[in-house]
């Protein structure tokens, strides 16, 4: 198989690098921009960077349905590939499912921080609410952060066990070059 037919589009390559970037950043810091609500600018950084994630996701994943993905190694055991698959198809609900629920708890706080209400979307609109179901969208949004950040870890060993145990040159599927 030639390295082009093995390789994702340079869009789904520059789609995957600048979401997993938005992605890890938002695990790594998240929780202390909605934290430190002393000014609208870290609760509106961490709006906007949720909103980014799910606009980008929906464009992966439209530009995934109309171009599909290289075929796997041929060396992969049935059951690498079912949970690559799996895998795949879970990152696609927390890229989607986490902006959504955090719009959903915003929504749920904004009554009880005023601050909020001057929370914005890359500073020029307000942040928009989903329907207020409670707690239930915040305690979803926490939930899914911790699965998506030990789904993130077991992404991140997985390449790296194709790529120096089974040296099957899984990672040069989604290098930037």
């Amino acid at each position: 198989m030639s390295v082009s037919s093995s390789r994702y589009s340079t869009v789904a390559i520059s789609l995957h690098w600048l979401i997993a970037a938005l992605m890890i950043y938002m695990i790594l810091f998240g929780e202390d921009l909605i934290r430190r609500p002393t000014d609208t600018f870290y609760p509106s950084l961490h709006a906007s960077i949720g909103i980014s994630v799910l606009i980008l996701s929906l464009a992966r994943l439209g530009w995934r349905l109309m171009n599909p993905p290289p075929p796997l190694p041929p060396t992969m055991k049935h059951w690498e590939v079912t949970i690559s698959h799996i895998t795949h198809w879970l990152f696609y609900v927390l890229m989607i499912g986490l902006p959504l629920t955090g719009l959903m708890a915003f929504t749920h706080q904004l009554p009880k921080e005023a601050i909020l209400s001057g929370t914005t979307l890359f500073g020029i609109a307000p942040v928009p609410g989903l329907p207020d179901l409670g707690g239930i969208g915040g305690n979803v949004h926490s939930l899914a952060s911790k699965v998506a950040e030990v789904l993130i870890i077991l992404h991140v060993v997985a390449a790296l066990k194709h790529q120096f145990w089974d040296r099957d040159n899984i990672l040069k599927r989604m290098s930037p070059h």
